[in-house]
């Protein structure tokens, strides 16, 4: 069974979604040649491992309540967490503005 990923999902979200198990995110990667902690392109199929342990449970509340986690942390997010803000940063008459009113 082949599966497609979704925006900012990372293979941890992806084996919780469709197999119910943070544990079989290292079979989900072997199955799909990948490691761990690559990135997944949005909209890329992968191979879901047969062989994998299933937490029945997990993944039938996951598929009643549609629940598709997408934790991944990409470049983007990356830049603006590392923007520098505040009173200590910012330059008076260019990102502070000094006014009379």
């Amino acid at each position: 069974m082949t599966i497609t990923a979704l925006h900012n999902q990372s293979l941890l979200d992806l084996a919780l979604q469709h197999i119910g198990t943070i544990e079989s995110v290292f079979e989900l990667a072997g199955a799909n040649v990948l490691n761990i902690t690559d990135d997944v392109v949005a909209g890329n199929t992968l191979i879901l491992p047969t062989e994998a342990f299933t937490n029945k449970d997990i993944l039938a509340y996951y598929t009643a309540k549609n629940l598709q986690p997408a934790t991944a942390f990409s470049k983007e997010d990356e830049q603006v967490f590392e923007r520098l803000e505040g009173i200590s940063i910012w330059a008076i008459n260019l990102d502070f503005v000094v006014s009379k009113e």
